[in-house]
């Protein structure tokens, strides 16, 4: 995303739809993805907001491409999409993340 010429890697993602930012991050937490709760336009409390930033910062820093980042998605889809077993999930990434680490 290139905003006045500065590029800002990172995406909000309106999620409201899976429970919001805070359960969704909480979620996601638990199976291995760390990702921040973010308020969106509209929102109002700060504590419940209805999107997620997510930032590609630390992937790139560890040496993650453009492949990689279509595997990332796939573990947030399995999160929010699919509500696959946590332990499957956290499993998965963690082998994943042991080929950069």
């Amino acid at each position: 995303m290139l905003y006045q010429d500065i590029y800002i890697y990172y995406y909000l993602v309106d999620v409201q739809e899976f429970g919001g930012g805070a359960e969704v991050s909480l979620r996601a937490e638990e199976q291995g993805l760390i990702m921040n709760k973010n308020m969106l336009p509209g929102d109002t409390k700060a504590m419940s907001p209805s999107g997620l930033r997510l930032g590609v910062q630390e992937l790139t820093r560890v040496g993650m491409g453009t492949d990689e980042m279509t595997d990332v998605a796939r573990f947030y889809a399995r999160v929010l999409l699919e509500q696959e077993d946590p332990s499957k999930v956290k499993s998965d990434v963690r082998e994943f993340k042991s080929n950069y680490q």
